[in-house]
């Protein structure tokens, strides 16, 4: 007994010289108020407001709060506060203050003799945003990955304009930390590109009021303005009872928000939620919006309050007025910031790493990126997504942007005036940038119409106001400018734009035929390409994940990849046409008919007939899958013919084509090759991939060129040697390269070049003036070979009767290499598996032999003479079938069956018919064969 109590003696003994070794927890405000009482208390605290550095995160909560400091408990015991205090925050880098409400991420819990509890598995690692704010959900489920870090919300972080010291940061790490920032694919970029940025922490530093801010008595507000925003359309009632209601319900919700105090000064933007549904069943334009919170959040800005002399003012209800003023220009944060990527995602990453790292570097002020002229020339082919880039990389970096069509500002006598009407309204949006579609209407300016003055005059007025609204604002203009109102917040607001107020990007189809004068204006050209074969399948692969059902029934890789071999060609426009034809399918099609009776009774009858049809419809639903998405490729395939500038190719089998079992298997081996073994071809080996047909005209040359196109499902472009001559300078060889061109957008392609003797004649014999047929042989010559450097699945075909005229360069091999005779072939067997082509559709009588009517065939007969003796045969037939039916019987049994073909059909047209070549010239075409065939061989 006696231990025991000197034992518990002892403890309590060491209890109290631990309680006196401790040091007092005093509170800031009371170090504060006690320093303020009484000087001689300094001695006491040294440091009354301790300053804390540390690194920057971004808090996800549900409250869109613009001034919330999340810390962990051991930070607040630092900074000597409790949550809910006021708390001083600056911005190291750009030195901009605010006042934010701290509150614990982790507060203490009320059990505190439980034991602790078991180590908990090791979280994943912590989400990024913008690549370098470590990213903390609030309220925290589990344990802080990293407590000595400084989580901000995220409008607090965009007021102190964290998210320009972040775009600075990943700029001096290089192009793979900004294209890992502007990666479609990801949510803010891969892990391990956002582990080599670790090192370049953004810090942020605390510090405890030391006095409280005063109130606000008047606070004046405006909407952000939003170029062509839904939530300013909404705002617009279509009625004065609707726009009444509208606007009541945003002085609810700003009521709502100023509840709670907040810290705000000049300038600032804060987010309100407001919901538009109204909560009705019938309402289609509510039922269409996206539950997200965020598409909700109405963005205000912060342009006055009183006092004025005060750079922090405490907003609140009772003692501050209000004050809601029209609008006026701000950037946004960035949606990585706000609500994480949204939008269409685009597939050309290139295209978006230079755009971007050309607009990145205007936002992020510094003395070179506020001296250059920023304009970007982007050009590609119609539907390829050249606005979904420019939107896309202007909600990374927070822009608007202001669209124009082109069309609109030609419209008007003088286009610069118009043209600088566009600059001044996008100027009311800055930052912004200013997207001009279809720009190549410049280029048609230069008609013939109109004295060449007028043109010069036009071109060169357009020219001048570019280079006068692209320039760089001095930023000595643009500080004199802000006042001196609210302290020196506003003055360090002024970083928040760059020196670039609109950032013109002009979109166009193609760069040629602009003036220089105009051209010469963009500082930037970005060319974009079609979408490679994994770009589609990826895109058509997300698409159809979207569409569910269209893939309930079939294996989706091996769909995708079918699908993906026949889209070559398919811009993302017509990739996404695709998804919604088929998608148009899902509908129900058995939809509830209603039939319409006469009498009175219809509420009951009405009603019955629809529940049986929804029941019927539910029971037995057709679900559509492979079948509709091949016949929305069907569609879409001809739809894109005519924008390809090719022709509607019939639809030539392998059957249709009659012998030439040679001339078959040598194209085969050159085209369709190539095309099913990618991996063997991929060596780098010069391909051969140029095949010249020639022989007696009618033996089946083109139809040969249609059958290879048909049968190894590739694009198909015929080009007739004449159209391509145009009367005006250097236009003949330019239609040459948008032949070549359009074949290399549509790849996989076939172009077949029909009497490809009159389009490339040998240089230096023709009489023509100027030699416009030598520039355009050369021009070809330069074409085809610059599909080396391509990949195997571009194929040219040519056809000749006559190949000595053509001229020698093109026949060398890597060209026109390979030369196949097409000719003229007596044996009966062969011109009977002619026939049997040609005739496959008839309706023959029993008695006709087909090899009987090939051995009283001329020896010259052609391809063409045998297809004129089958039409003719069966016209004899069919006019036989009309002279001898009783006209009483014919609208009932006429039809393409009905006409039989017998043998004295044949035997009687091949007496009226006569041989397209004679055999004269048949010796001279099989004289040149031999003559061909000893260099090619």
């Amino acid at each position: 007994m006696i231990r025991d109590s000197g034992k518990e003696k002892k403890e309590s003994e060491e209890a109290v010289m631990v309680e006196r070794k401790r040091k007092p927890l005093i509170l800031c405000s009371t170090k504060n108020l006690i320093n303020s009482t009484s000087p001689n208390f300094n001695t006491l605290f040294p440091n009354p407001n301790p300053n804390l550095r540390l690194p920057a995160g971004i808090l996800r909560s549900p409250n869109h709060s613009s001034s919330l400091l999340a810390l962990s408990t051991s930070l607040l015991k630092t900074l000597s506060v409790t949550s809910g205090s006021p708390v001083l925050i600056k911005n190291v880098d750009t030195n901009i203050h605010r006042i934010a409400v701290a509150i614990a991420l982790d507060p203490p819990t009320t059990t505190t003799n439980t034991p602790s509890p078991s180590p908990s598995p090791s979280p994943s690692p912590s989400s990024r945003t913008m690549l370098l704010f470590p990213t903390c959900d609030f309220p925290v489920s589990g344990s802080l990955l990293n407590d000595q870090v400084a989580y901000l919300s995220p409008l607090l972080a965009f007021n102190l304009n964290l998210h320009i010291t972040c775009l600075k940061s990943i700029l001096h790490h290089g192009q793979d930390a900004l294209a890992s920032y502007f990666k479609p694919q990801g949510k803010g970029g891969d892990e391990d590109t956002a582990n080599t940025v670790l090192d370049s922490v953004i810090n942020v530093e605390l510090e405890p009021l030391a006095q409280p801010p005063r109130f606000a008595s008047l606070l004046r507000v405006s909407f952000v303005k939003i170029p062509q925003c839904g939530i300013l359309e909404s705002i617009k009632g279509n009625s004065p009872i609707e726009s009444q209601d509208r606007q009541d319900m945003i002085d609810l919700a700003l009521q709502e928000y100023f509840e709670v105090d907040r810290y705000l000064s000049k300038d600032d933007v804060f987010g309100v939620s407001i919901s538009w549904n109204c909560n009705s069943t019938i309402c289609i334009p509510c039922n269409r919006r996206s539950p997200n919170e965020n598409d909700n959040l109405v963005f205000f800005k912060v342009i006055g309050m009183e006092p004025s002399d005060e750079p922090v003012l405490l907003v609140n209800k009772t003692s501050t007025a209000l004050v809601l003023v029209g609008s006026s220009p701000s950037a946004l944060p960035p949606d990585l910031l706000i609500s994480g990527p949204k939008g269409p995602m685009p597939l050309q990453g290139d295209t978006v790493n230079i755009l971007a790292s050309i607009l990145t570097p205007t936002i992020c002020p510094s003395v070179l990126s506020s001296k250059f002229r920023v304009s970007v020339l982007l050009y590609g082919l119609a539907g390829c997504g050249k606005r979904t880039i420019v939107r896309y990389v202007a909600r990374r970096l927070g822009l608007h942007v202001v669209e124009y069509n082109c069309h609109d500002l030609m419209v008007s006598d003088r286009a610069s005036v118009a043209l600088a009407q566009a600059f001044k309204t996008a100027q009311r949006y800055t930052p912004t940038i200013l997207l001009l579609r279809h720009f190549d209407v410049f280029r048609d300016s230069q008609s013939p119409e109109g004295s060449p003055s007028d043109q010069r005059g036009n071109t060169s007025g357009v020219a001048s106001v570019i280079r006068k609204f692209t320039e760089p604002v001095s930023e000595h203009g643009d500080s004199n400018s802000l006042g001196k109102s609210n302290g020196e917040f506003v003055k360090k607001n002024a970083e928040k734009t760059s020196g670039h107020q609109v950032l013109l990007i002009a979109a166009a189809d193609s760069s040629e035929g602009l003036p220089s004068t105009i051209r010469r204006c963009f500082s930037h050209e970005i060319s974009m390409g079609p979408l490679t074969e994994e770009q589609r399948a990826e895109m058509l692969f997300q698409s159809l994940q979207s569409v569910s059902e269209l893939l309930s029934n079939t294996d989706s890789e091996a769909l995708v990849k079918e699908i993906v071999g026949q889209t070559s060609g398919f811009m993302p426009r017509d990739m996404c046409a695709l998804i919604a034809d088929a998608g148009a399918n899902l509908f129900p099609r058995n939809n509830a008919q209603v039939i319409k009776d006469g009498h009175d009774d219809v509420g009951s009858s009405l009603g019955s007939k629809i529940t049986e049809d929804n029941n019927h419809s539910e029971v037995s639903p057709q679900i559509p899958g492979k079948e509709d998405l091949m016949n929305a490729l069907e569609r879409s395939k001809k739809r894109n013919a005519s924008a390809l500038g090719t022709p509607k190719v019939p639809n030539v089998k392998w059957e249709d084509v009659g012998g030439l079992e040679d001339v078959k298997k040598s194209i085969l081996d050159t085209v369709q090759l190539p095309l099913l073994h990618k991996d063997l071809f991929s060596s780098g080996l010069r391909k051969r991939s140029g095949v010249l047909l020639y022989g007696p005209p009618g033996t089946g040359k083109t139809l040969l060129a249609k059958a290879v196109a048909t049968e190894c499902s590739l694009n198909f472009l015929s080009v007739k040697g004449p159209e391509l001559i145009n009367m005006y300078i250097g236009e003949s060889e330019k239609n040459v390269r948008d032949i070549f061109q359009k074949a290399r957008s549509a790849r996989p392609c076939v172009i077949f070049f029909d009497e490809l003797d009159s389009l490339a004649p040998a240089r230096g014999a023709s009489g023509d003036s100027g030699g416009v047929m030598d520039r355009v042989v050369s021009q070809m010559l330069a074409e085809i070979d610059g599909l080396s450097d391509s990949t195997q699945d571009l194929f040219i075909i040519g056809a000749s009767n006559r190949p000595d005229l053509i001229d020698p360069a093109l026949l060398r091999p890597g060209r026109f290499d390979k030369l196949l005779y097409v000719g003229v072939n007596s044996d009966a067997s062969y011109r009977e598996r002619v026939l049997k082509a040609l005739t496959r559709k008839f309706k023959l009588h029993e008695d006709v032999s087909l090899y009987s009517i090939a051995k009283k065939c001329p020896p010259n007969f052609t391809g063409a003479d045998m297809y004129a003796l089958c039409a003719d045969a069966w016209f004899h037939a069919a006019k036989r079938k009309v002279l001898s039916a009783n006209p009483e019987s014919s609208s009932q049994h006429d039809g393409a069956d009905s006409v039989v073909v017998e043998h004295h059909d044949f035997v009687k047209v091949l007496g009226e018919l006569s041989p397209s070549l004679s055999m004269a010239e048949l010796k001279k075409y099989e004289q040149l064969r031999d003559q061909f065939e000893g260099t090619s061989k």
